[in-house]
């Protein structure tokens, strides 16, 4: 089974529903960063990200 990313909120799951906004996943995505701990990422702060996981840098609505 493939990995689809969400539009909204780009975290990465096998799900065909984002597991935390609800909208539907897109098998249409590519780049991966990991974030550990949001609160201490340069990066995870620049992306607006506040929960540890799996993120697409870009994606796409199938």
């Amino acid at each position: 089974m493939a990995e689809k990313a969400c539009p909204r909120c780009n975290i990465i799951s096998f799900e065909d529903e984002c597991p935390l906004c609800g909208y539907k996943t897109s098998n249409n995505w590519n780049g991966l960063v990991v974030i550990l701990d949001p609160d201490d990422s340069d990066l995870a702060k620049e992306l607006n990200i506040t929960i540890p996981g799996r993120y697409a840098l870009r994606v796409k609505e199938e």
